[in-house]
């Protein structure tokens, strides 16, 4: 990439907010990490004896099967190695590097999402409001998410809004809700931008990006993933002594229940 081109999506970053970036990587890297977490719920439709298309083992084990479905859901999200190596990728790293994050470093762990509403208990869990992501980071003031689709990415699906330079209004609320900064917003007071993606295009965006998911409309499962860096050299990050907001334990429910305690 070259670096005329690089100074153009710096200041594109910094204008807007957001970037997008087609064939960032290959396809097959892309494929990969859907067939790694597709084979995980594979795994336990084989064992439970549940056929049909993938839509509809999804469907049958979120409905009869719930507690195996959730930690499906929890390994593919947080586990899976092909994901890891992504979010290290040399290419990439260098790329946030050149985007102004001097000493990038992942504030929270790789995620990977599958959303439909026959997969949800309530629709925060498939679309997700209007919100921002910084205030459940607390991270620098120039960290980002590189957004990416795990399929090719129609308006069907429906991808991400974004709000170009709705980063510049700062935070915009200090409450979370359901896990989201759900932020008061004005959609008719800034454009709107929601880029159909394919397979190895890469989306980045400020954390302070006001955002939201569209709305699924072709019957599809959304397959994406996000990956999220903060900049260690970051002034303000630094005054602020590295706050870190995140908790990662393990339930003592699941434990008594899994191990029969009386």
């Amino acid at each position: 990439m070259g670096m005329l081109k690089l100074d153009q999506l710096k200041s594109d970053l910094k204008e807007n907010g957001v970037i997008v970036i087609p064939g960032f990587f290959e396809r097959k890297l892309i494929e990969d990490i859907q067939l790694a977490a597709k084979h995980i719920f594979q795994i336990q439709f084989d064992h439970l004896g549940i056929k049909g298309d993938f839509l509809a083992q999804m469907t049958q084990l979120f409905q009869e099967h719930l507690d195996t479905f959730i930690s499906c859901g929890k390994l593919i999200q947080t586990g899976l190695i092909e994901l890891y190596q992504l979010s290290v990728n040399p290419d990439l790293i260098e790329l946030v590097k050149n985007l102004g994050l001097s000493k990038p470093l992942m504030c929270t762990r790789p995620m990977l999402f599958f959303n439909h509403p026959n997969l949800a208990m309530s629709e925060h869990f498939y679309k997700t409001p209007l919100h921002q992501d910084w205030v459940s980071m607390l991270a620098s003031q120039d960290s980002i998410v590189v957004w990416f689709p795990l399929i090719d990415l129609e308006i069907g699906h429906g991808p991400v809004i974004f709000y170009p330079g709705s980063h510049k209004l700062g935070p915009l609320t200090d409450k979370l809700e359901n896990g989201f900064a759900e932020v008061p917003f004005d959609r008719s007071a800034f454009p709107k931008l929601q880029p159909e993606v394919n397979m190895g295009d890469i989306v980045i965006f400020s954390t302070l990006l006001v955002h939201e998911s569209g709305v699924i409309t072709n019957n599809q499962i959304r397959w994406s993933s996000h990956l999220r860096y903060t900049n260690m050299e970051d002034v303000d990050f630094v005054e602020r002594g590295f706050p870190s907001p995140y908790i990662n334990k393990p339930s003592q429910e699941l434990i008594d229940k899994y191990l029969h305690k009386k």
